[in-house]
Formats: structure tokens, C-alpha cells, sequence
């Protein structure tokens, strides 16, 4: 327990991944999340047709790809920290033409007002250090209706959810898993009170929703 919480503060204090976590990244963490941002790409080509689209913490980029090739009407910005991250996202997307990564903090989006259709964003919330900055900055950019889908861990799950993960995957598949949510997540019981709490403090407080999705916390919000 001290090992896990020593290694979720220290993600907090630095917020990106360094060089060398990016390319274990690349190779071996992507593959186990590829079937989440998988389905996460397949629902916003439902919801969305054409315009922009941020994913804030792109990581090696495979969501943004997934969607880009999904949606070729859709522009879409990758927006990360870590240099290496970028470098690796760019490499990735070789010859996809409707999609654009750049090192920038998310609490400094470089966009105009109301310019923004739809922000997503996977595995990143736990390592940001201002999170409200980062909610009212993605609320600055998005246009009238806008959405931002927010996806994150989340461990110590309902004995319900456990035995349908279980049932979905395998039981060691899910001992993978829920250590994974339990490094890079937030607590079930800590997005009900402490995440709920802050999210109310965010210019989204009045059109936002919480849910589970394959284990994973799904945030929604509505400008």
C-alpha cells in the first residue's frame, strides 16, 4: 500500500512520463489499454462527424490514431507533456494527415475561445497537478455544447463490477488490470466524494456525470 500511494504522488509531482517511461510505455502499457481507447474511439465516431478534437495526455498516441482513421473530417491535436511522448505520437501517426501532436501543459491549451468540438482524454487525470485549471481550461476551449470525456482507474470496485470483469476477461487478466487502476486511478469511494466535490468547483459543475466503462471511471462533461 505505502509502495502504491509513494508511486501515485510521485506521478503527480512530475505529470508527464519521462523518456524512458514512454518507451516501456510504447511497447508493453499501450497493449494493455488498447481495448478500452479501442472502444472509447468507436463511441465518439457516434457522437461526432467532423470538426476538432483534443485528447489531452496523447501518450503514444494510439487513441488519437484510432480516431483520426475513424474520423477522417475530424482535426485532431494530441496534447502532452512529455517531449518523448510527442516524438513517439508523431513517429506513430506517420502519414495520417488529420491529426497534429505538441508538447503543451493542459492547463495552457493553445486555442481559442469556443474553438474546440470535443475533448478527450485517458489515463491522464491522475498526474495532473491543477486539475480545476485543467477542467475550466478545456471549458474555455470548447464550443456551446461541447463535450470532454474523461477517463481514469478506479480500484477497490463494487464485488459486482469485480465478478463482470472477471466473467469478461479472466481472473488474471484482472489481477493485471486492477493493479494498473490501482497505480494510475483514484479510489471508487474517493470519486464519489473527494472527485465529485472538486468537479463542482469546475465551470462544468452544472452538466457532469460519472460512470463506469470496463472498470474505468468515465467522467462526462457539457458545456
Amino acid at each position: 500500500m505505502f509502495l502504491d500511494k509513494f508511486v501515485r504522488d510521485f506521478q503527480k509531482r512530475i505529470e508527464r512520463v519521462p523518456g524512458p517511461g514512454a518507451i516501456f510505455y510504447n511497447i508493453f502499457i499501450k497493449r494493455l489499454l488498447s481495448k478500452l481507447e479501442l472502444k472509447i474511439a468507436k463511441d465518439i465516431v457516434y457522437k461526432i462527424k467532423q470538426g476538432t478534437l483534443i485528447d489531452l495526455g496523447s501518450g503514444t498516441g494510439y487513441l488519437s490514431i484510432e480516431i483520426a482513421k475513424r474520423i477522417p473530417k475530424l482535426q485532431i491535436y494530441g496534447i502532452d507533456l512529455s517531449r518523448k511522448m510527442v516524438q513517439i505520437a508523431t513517429h506513430n501517426a506517420k502519414g495520417i494527415r488529420n491529426i497534429l501532436f505538441k508538447k503543451n501543459n493542459a492547463t495552457e491549451l493553445p486555442f481559442k475561445d469556443e474553438s474546440i468540438d470535443f475533448i478527450v482524454s485517458t489515463g491522464s487525470f491522475h498526474h495532473w497537478k491543477h486539475p480545476v485549471k485543467v477542467f475550466n481550461e478545456s471549458y474555455r476551449v470548447l464550443k456551446h455544447n461541447g463535450e470532454a470525456w474523461i477517463y481514469d482507474g478506479c480500484y477497490n470496485l463494487p464485488d459486482k463490477e469485480k465478478v463482470r470483469l472477471i466473467q469478461k476477461y479472466s481472473f488474471f487478466q484482472y489481477l493485471i488490470f486492477s493493479k494498473i487502476q490501482r497505480l494510475h486511478g483514484f479510489d471508487w469511494e474517493e470519486y464519489h466524494t473527494k472527485i465529485k466535490s472538486l468537479l463542482q468547483t469546475t465551470k462544468f459543475k452544472d452538466k457532469l456525470r460519472m460512470e463506469l466503462s470496463d472498470g474505468w471511471m468515465k467522467i462526462s462533461l457539457k458545456k
